[in-house]
């Protein structure tokens, strides 16, 4: 689904667009089916609350995919703004009018280099080895730093944002890893799918008013799971969050 959420907005529409028609065409289908035979049948055509039960699931299934997808989203502006936060503090003590630490300032900035090409990707979710090795270096020069004549405090106030750069990043990668969960999506689509079925068979018996209802349900439907999908992914596709363009010139 990654690879879905990092398309443009207007291609993913068309997507959706397009599998929308086809579980219409499905739909339409099972109108025609359940048609056969009708009016006069009537006793075969379910009452038309028993669509209500299958559209409730849906809505509520929706429900919590939108919840799940608004809190994921806080969690992940939270743990960027610490990450920038952290940068940020790290490279201003390195600074050449503070400490005048180069080889700091050049590691935090290769550090943000490193995290926008291989861990903000789609294909990239999981910790990268070439950011690992810039932690390592950047550790490195931490350790260095503390054998020269530097201030115990600032040491201290170095290690502690330090710690916090690394916690943010490990909650990021958590939360890039898996945003939502696919087989929520799933749930979503399946019911999509089960909802104009249901409405299809309280409608053998008014097949124009059949077609209307489908109609209504896969506009309604597929304009919701589009909006809904443009920010699924944190770090992905138009509402991405920017980790780094804060402070992606401060040094």
């Amino acid at each position: 689904m990654t690879y879905i959420f990092a398309l443009h907005p207007l291609l993913m529409l068309a997507l959706f667009i397009g599998v929308g028609l086809l579980s219409y065409v499905v739909a339409f289908s099972f109108l025609a089916y359940f048609g056969r035979g009708q009016p006069g049948n009537t006793a075969a055509v379910p009452v038309p609350n028993f669509a209500a039960t299958i559209t409730t699931t849906w809505a509520l299934a929706m429900g919590f995919t939108a919840a799940e997808i608004w809190s994921v989203n806080a969690h992940a502006k939270a743990a960027s703004a610490e990450e920038r936060s952290a940068i940020a503090r790290l490279g201003g003590i390195a600074a050449p009018d503070l400490l005048g630490n180069a080889q700091m300032v050049e590691t935090i900035t290769a550090y943000q280099h490193a995290v926008q090409q291989y861990e903000l990707d789609p294909k990239g979710e999981r910790p990268a080895a070439e950011v690992d090795a810039i932690i390592e270096n950047l550790r490195a020069a931490i350790f260095e730093m503390a054998h020269n004549p530097v201030p115990d405090s600032i040491m201290y106030k170095i290690t502690m944002d330090f710690d916090q750069l690394q916690d943010a990043r490990g909650a990021r990668l958590a939360i890039g890893n898996a945003p939502v969960s696919d087989y929520k999506w799933y749930l979503v689509i399946f019911l999509t799918l089960l909802s104009q079925i249901a409405l299809a068979a309280v409608h053998a018996d008014r097949r124009q008013g059949g077609q209307r209802a489908l109609a209504i349900f896969t506009v309604a439907a597929t304009f919701s799971i589009w909006l809904l999908a443009l920010h699924a992914h944190p770090y992905v596709g138009i509402s991405a969050i920017s980790i780094f363009s804060i402070v992606s010139n401060s040094f």
